[in-house]
């Protein structure tokens, strides 16, 4: 779909938004007499029973002694969340990086810097781990019209009640069929060519059992215009649910099979104010294209491997699982379940590197191997080196007016594959009276991996600078402007990238006991306590690589090349060595609470834990490049206090927190020293702020919502070249975050304005290349046009702000700043959705 029709698109459905937010308020609410009204439910609901973060039987938020948020299905729905990173960025706490679309995206709790994936953060469905150790969580997790709820726990006891979630805890709890039939049925459509089909029915089947079937399927453009289908796929769930006097068994069943596209930085301009580029569309632009969709990777054999960037992030997943309650007693009750889960996961997407990749076209003419390529050919009558397009075969006559930049730049393929079957398990007791509620058990999580993601970089090509690049070669002309050879391979300036075809293997095995208490120590005290032993064992695999191999039939007999294609006559290839790696972790983790409830309306609490992150599966094989010694990552571990009251009167409810948090030897990449080599620094991660989530309700019709976090994110524990780096902000992470959300109620629905801002960040941790604040606004309209059928219209960015939420990543961490043209990932540009809800 051409940039064009996106426009149209955009431009129609911006109509029917603005008209709808302009006429909602002065009609609508004269038409409501005679028709339901829809009920106002606010993010701080200190009454509302929460399950996540408490070993018991589930406390109010007002008792609880975590900083929790819990969002019920509207609000969730009120979100149209791109994805499950989208959804968290209401969490107070959290700085959220989802520019990178659907999947694929960074979460990063209390001051934690960004870029690493949910990493520190434990992801739950129905209590138990989506993913042992967080490989690519959002991949799995995905919202739709099946969950009933989120809750979501900063801190507090997430290293206690979970795995490799030190920093919070989140709990996706899915919808349950009730003792009637009902069912949802929910139509979206985004102006970027999305459309969707989300539904849910449950019932009783008979008079103990009940079962529910549901899930989605959409398709789409992509919300920056690929040329190709960007997402594509769905899933589906089901429940058996049995009623017992004394308990409930639960069984359940999942299968995803979608392909998402993922989008990296694109070229801008003006580091402290960022601009486009002639030729790049900030909003919606992005370099990839059909021209790349499908490109051929050479083999050793002589034979081309293709993949299509269609196929894109491609993800299956299958998973059946029970959870079973029971009343052993009136004081003792259990719960058991398990999940057996198996993944696969192929994904395949075009990046860049560092800025000095984006090289003005004339000045890449004069490379060294530019050079090298005249020098080869010479015999033949090489002259002079020029542009051809490769799928048209057109020489570029001036490339410094090509696409009004005169650009061209270097895409970097990289394909990664994760197949795993995974088994987690829980198993608990708890005991409770009027002052006790004692749990303790067993968490074990077992992991069989057949294809850990470790990163295959298969080339590198050579394209032009604008949306939908197209590929370019470098040949070698005659004086009468013929070729005669050329140094790139359709486009590919090499296939011996010289970074590595590992491949890896292997297995995780992780048992935890745990016990937790909770006191009742007076009326309004109660304390709580608990610890957690987790024993961890790893063993993986993994193969080197055969860097630079010749290709079979690359040269003659008398070693001349067969093609005078110099780009195609090596390849890197995967070892038949293969490197073994094994090691057993102890590691404990414990904490301390309490709350002190005032009266029905306020509550203090506080809390200090000491938790950690175990050696993931995967860090060997990533690491076997740099040698066959190369061994598993360090244990990171965190430790946190917190203080905070909370508030909930007749017009106003509050939750304030205190928080100091403190993330230790985290490895801080990609530094280069004195003597120009790169090196890697491990550092601390302090961070001291306060988090806060609020309502205020002065009316009936009107409401405001303020969530936010206001921090100091410090760097501590360099040394050499870069101890002047102490104290620096922690890169990618903001100080200063706000999200306010003003709501005029009516009748039958309301209208909302939604500003979120965001503070300035770095992108590297010398703190030079500066990622500026930004704020956006979205708006939107919900409209209840029966008890049942409800219509949601919703504004994205509305300003089309061009904010950064990252820079350039790949490149080295003290080189970023100070290029006239440089690679970042803006966020989204303007968008509108709309969806048609039947409750029935």
């Amino acid at each position: 779909m051409s940039i064009q029709k996106h426009q149209i698109k955009k431009s129609a459905l911006y109509c029917a938004v603005m008209t709808a937010l302009f006429i909602a308020p002065h009609s609508f609410a004269e038409q409501a007499e005679d028709k339901p009204s829809q009920k106002k439910e606010s993010l701080v609901d200190l009454e509302r029973i929460v399950v996540t973060g408490s070993a018991g039987r589930g406390q109010t938020i007002l008792e609880s002694s975590v900083s929790v948020t819990s969002l019920n299905a509207e609000q969730m729905a009120r979100e149209m969340p791109l994805g499950t990173a989208d959804l968290l960025e209401s969490v107070p706490g959290f700085w959220v990086e989802d520019s990178g679309g659907e999947t694929n995206n960074n979460v990063a709790p209390r001051g934690l810097r960004g870029g690493e994936g949910f990493r520190y953060i434990g992801v739950e469905e129905d209590g138990l781990p989506v993913v042992y150790d967080g490989v690519w969580v959002d991949f799995y997790q995905r919202q739709d019209v099946t969950i009933d709820r989120m809750e979501a726990v900063r801190g507090g006891t997430s290293g206690l009640l979970t795995t490799n979630g030190p920093a919070a805890l989140v709990n996706f709890i899915t919808r349950k069929p009730t003792d009637e039939a009902e069912g949802t049925v929910k139509l979206s459509y985004a102006d970027y060519g999305m459309m969707r089909f989300d539904g849910f029915y449950g019932a009783p089947i008979s008079e103990n059992w009940k079962m529910s079937l549901g899930g989605f399927y959409r398709q789409s453009d992509g919300v920056r215009d690929t040329e190709f289908t960007a997402d594509n796929g769905g899933q589906i769930r089901a429940n058996l649910v049995r009623d017992f006097d004394d308990g409930q068994l639960t069984i359940s069943a999942k299968y995803l099979d979608d392909h998402t596209t993922f989008y990296v930085p694109i070229p801008l301009q003006n580091q402290s104010d960022p601009q486009g580029i002639p030729g790049v569309d900030p909003q919606s632009g992005t370099l990839l294209g059909k021209d790349q969709q499908k490109l051929g990777y050479l083999k050793q054999d002589g034979s081309y491997l293709t993949r299509d960037l269609e196929d894109g992030q491609h993800t299956k997943m299958s998973s059946v699982g029970f959870d079973f309650d029971w009343d052993l007693s009136d004081y003792w009750f259990m719960n058991a379940k398990a999940r057996y889960s198996k993944f696969e996961n192929d994904m395949y997407i075009l990046l860049n590197f560092d800025n000095s990749t984006l090289v003005d076209a004339n000045t890449r003419l004069q490379a060294d191997d530019v050079h090298t390529m005249l020098a080869h050919f010479a015999d033949q009558g090489a002259v002079n080196a020029a542009y051809r397009f490769v799928n048209s075969g057109e020489l570029l006559q001036n490339p410094s007016t090509l696409n009004g930049n005169g650009l061209v730049t270097t895409s970097y393929p990289l394909y990664s594959r994760y197949e795993a079957e995974q088994l987690v398990s829980k198993l608990s007791f708890t005991y409770e009276n009027e002052q006790h509620s004692l749990t303790f058990g067993w968490l074990y999580a077992g992991v069989d991996a057949d294809d850990l993601p470790v990163d295959k970089w298969e080339s590198q090509y050579l394209t032009e600078v604008r949306d939908n690049a197209r590929r370019l070669d470098i040949v070698a002309l005659n004086s009468q402007n013929e070729v005669v050879g050329q140094l790139t391979d359709q486009g590919s300036t090499g296939y011996a990238p010289g970074w590595g075809q590992a491949t890896a293997y292997g297995t995780t095995s992780s048992h935890s006991l745990f016990i937790n208490e909770e006191f009742q120590a007076t009326d309004n005290l109660r304390l709580d306590g608990g610890i957690r032993i987790e024993r961890l064992t790893l063993d993986s695999t993994a193969s080197g690589t055969l860097f630079a191999q010749e290709v079979d039939g690359a040269f003659d007999a008398n070693g001349n090349d067969t093609d005078n294609i110099m780009a195609n006559n090596y390849t890197d290839m995967p070892s038949d060595v293969f490197y073994n790696k094994k090691t057993d972790v102890t590691e404990t983790a414990w904490t301390i609470g309490f709350n002190y409830t005032f009266n029905e309306d306020i509550a203090m609490f506080g809390r200090y834990a000491d938790a950690f992150e175990m050696p993931r599966l995967l860090s060997h094989g990533q690491g076997i490049h740099s040698g066959a010694d190369a061994d598993f990552n360090d244990t990171v571990h965190l430790t946190f206090g917190e203080i905070g009251v909370r508030y909930s009167g007749d017009t106003l409810g509050t939750s304030v927190t205190l928080f100091n948090t403190n993330f230790e030897d985290l490895t801080e990449r990609n530094f280069t020293g004195s003597n120009g080599e790169v090196s890697n620094q491990t550092v601390d991660a302090i961070t001291t702020g306060v988090e806060f989530e609020a309502i205020w309700q002065p009316t009936d019709d009107l409401s405001f919502e303020l969530t936010g976090v206001l921090q100091n994110p410090e760097m501590e524990g360099f040394d050499g070249d870069f101890s002047h780096w102490e104290g620096n902000q922690v890169k990618r992470t903001p100080k200063v975050q706000l999200r306010l959300t003003p709501t005029y109620h009516f009748d039958n629905g309301n209208v909302y304005l939604t500003v979120h801002h965001l503070g300035e960040r770095f992108s590297d941790g010398q703190n030079e290349f500066e990622l500026p604040a930004y704020t956006t606004i979205d708006a939107g309209v919900i409209y209840q046009f029966t008890e049942g059928l409800s219509l949601h219209l919703k504004g994205t960015n509305l300003s089309n702000e061009i904010g950064l939420t990252e820079g350039n990543p790949r490149a080295i961490n003290d080189q970023q700043a100070g290029f006239d043209y440089y690679y970042a990932r803006p966020i989204l540009g303007r968008t509108f959705n709309a969806s048609l809800t039947f409750d029935f």
